[in-house]
């Protein structure tokens, strides 16, 4: 061999292998970029589900909390038994909810409770609606009206000294407009004597220097005063005290329709004549102006309903103790009512329980059969690969046409003479659920028994165990953690459905009560379902019911639905074997 080289041969550069190539930078940098976009793709999805779980949190928890009133209720004999005698249950049961209790035992009491706490009741309303003159008398420079409303005697009388000068004020800028000037100047002079007869002598010499030739200037002079305004807004406030009347001291609290007070006493005819201490929930408007949510001050913020005179004796009970802000205990065991005061949860949660079970007894027993067979008994051919294809399709079909299908099965039976019994029940409710649920527990329990090992079940065979023995006692026992995890999956898909319930009638359930025993008939009972009542929930009228309360039901479900996936993470992590 000979040293010889090729001639013009470029010697080879040096590297080392601490040196990065530009190929390997560029990699690099390409790997630290994808790796940037995962962390800011993981980040733009944690701040929108921080978003939504703050949105629901900061107003379904505060809604779990209710205004309520301190009342001493005393059932009046008067009321509940006015022919005196032995109590009778069912006189009681006939009394009129609106005059008996409404406006009887329920504005009674809270009468006796604010007078023994020593609350004036008109009195309050009257010096707020005399403030609120003062303002309004105040704000155009109507100085003295406290004196002229206290030199009128009462709030009625004082209103009628400001309507008159108001009306006045009124004519003399009607005939300030128009084209008589001695008709001008008379309607002038007489609304400065009506202010000078009222009390404002500083305001009837303004009047009176207007020019009554001045026409159009004229008006415009009189209207710039804002005395006409001030005086009619005033008059009127004055006018509140004397139209509040009992009506409008039982709406400051639910009474109205009081059924369960009325079957209480039905139930107990010992009470009548006692008197206990109740919360009584306040209105549910009233709730907002107490939690700060309305500042009751202008229409805008006011109370649907209420006035300034109802707020004043709002702020007054709550300055005597007598409103505190108790957890909402009914809403888990109350039936939903439009009514926000009363409306709960109960039979949705006991609607979806049943369901559920319904769902648990079918989905498990035929998912986890159809299963076997498929995987392990099936022959493999044309019909078995379309039935695993439909399989794999029908858990990727939208829910609602399950409620198609739940709708179809319900006419069919309606034609044979049974769909009136079973429309709008937990147990159709559950069956729909289940024909939506049984494709994700075929796939998972196939999936669990495609996990185990084969030599489990070579070894099975090979010591003379039946197919069915090895499948039963070996290899179905070895897939459980993978087929629980499945169908506790599937059931918490199932029990945030909402379509398919509603087209089988669950969402007109709004009277259902609370199930008895599925053993005794309760699968046939009117039922909701917590995704049917957070619909209705979001359909009230009442903002703070629509936008509170439904937050409040969505929080149960998203509590429920945390749990059965925590569960099967636990089952999946104690059972689970590793190969």
């Amino acid at each position: 061999m000979s040293d010889a080289s090729l001639s013009g041969a470029k010697p080879a550069p040096k590297s080392s292998l601490l040196t990065q190539s530009a190929l390997v930078r560029k990699r690099h940098r390409a790997g630290a970029t994808l790796r940037w976009l995962g962390l800011g793709a993981i980040s733009v999805v944690l701040f929108f589900l921080a978003v939504l779980l703050w949105s629901i949190v900061s107003r379904g928890v505060p809604a779990l909390f209710q205004y309520q009133a301190q009342i001493e209720l005393y059932y009046d004999p008067a009321i509940l038994n006015p022919d005196g005698g032995p109590v009778d249950p069912e006189e009681i049961g006939g009394i009129n909810l609106r005059t008996g209790f409404e406006r009887g035992i329920f504005t009674n009491s809270l009468r006796m409770t604010l007078e023994n706490a020593g609350i004036d009741i008109e009195g309050t309303v009257e010096r707020r609606w005399v403030v609120e003159a003062l303002n309004a008398l105040d704000a155009v420079g109507l100085t003295g009206g406290a004196e002229v409303i206290a030199g009128a005697g009462a709030p009625g009388d004082a209103a009628r000294v400001l309507g008159r000068a108001g009306s006045a004020l009124r004519a003399a800028a009607s005939a300030l407009g128009g084209d008589d000037a001695a008709a001008a100047e008379a309607a002038r002079d007489t609304a400065a004597e009506a202010l000078g007869t009222a009390g404002f002598a500083q305001a009837a010499e303004v009047v009176a220097a207007i020019d009554a030739a001045g026409g159009a200037d004229a008006v415009a002079a009189l209207n710039a005063t804002g005395y006409q305004q001030a005086l009619l807004d005033a008059a009127g406030a004055l006018r509140q005290p004397g139209e509040f009347d009992d009506a409008a001291l039982s709406s400051l609290i639910y009474a109205t329709n009081r059924r369960d007070v009325r079957d209480r006493l039905v139930e107990n005819p010992d009470l009548v004549g006692t008197t206990e201490s109740v919360g009584v929930p306040i209105d549910i408007a009233v709730t907002r102006y107490l939690s700060g949510e309305l500042t009751g001050i202008g229409t805008a913020q006011m109370p649907p309903g209420f006035d300034i005179g109802q707020l004043a004796l709002v702020d007054a009970m709550e300055d005597a103790g007598l409103i505190d802000n108790a957890f909402r205990w009914h809403f888990f065991t109350n039936p939903y009512s439009q009514s926000g005061e009363i409306a709960g949860i109960g039979p949705a949660l006991m609607g979806s329980a049943y369901m559920m079970l319904v769902v648990l007894v079918f989905s498990l027993i035929f998912g986890v059969a159809a299963s076997i067979y498929l995987e392990e008994f099936a022959p493999k051919n044309k019909f078995t690969d379309f039935i695993e294809i439909n399989i794999a399709n029908l858990a990727a079909v939208p829910s609602i046409v399950f409620g198609i299908l739940g709708a179809a099965i319900l006419f069919t039976l309606m034609d044979l003479g049974f769909g009136n019994s079973i429309r709008g029940t937990a147990l159709l409710g559950g069956i729909v659920l289940s024909l939506m649920t049984l494709p994700t527990i075929v796939i998972a329990t196939r999936a669990a028994l495609k996990a185990v090992p084969p030599s489990i079940r070579d070894a099975a065979l090979g010591v003379g165990a039946s197919k069915v023995q090895m499948v039963f006692h070996h290899k179905l026992p070895l897939a459980a953690p993978g087929i629980l995890t499945g169908t506790i999956i599937g059931i918490a898909q199932a029990l945030g459905e909402t379509a398919p319930l509603l087209l089988i009638g669950l969402s007109v359930s709004t009277g259902a009560a609370l199930l008895s025993s599925p053993f005794s008939g309760g699968l046939l009972e009117q039922a909701q379902s917590m995704p049917t009542v957070v619909y209705l929930f979001a359909q009230n009228q009442d903002a703070p019911v629509r936008e509170g309360l439904a937050q409040s039901a969505i929080l149960v479900m998203l509590l429920l639905l945390f749990a059965l996936n925590i569960l099967a993470i636990l089952l999946r992590r104690k059972f689970e074997r590793r190969w």
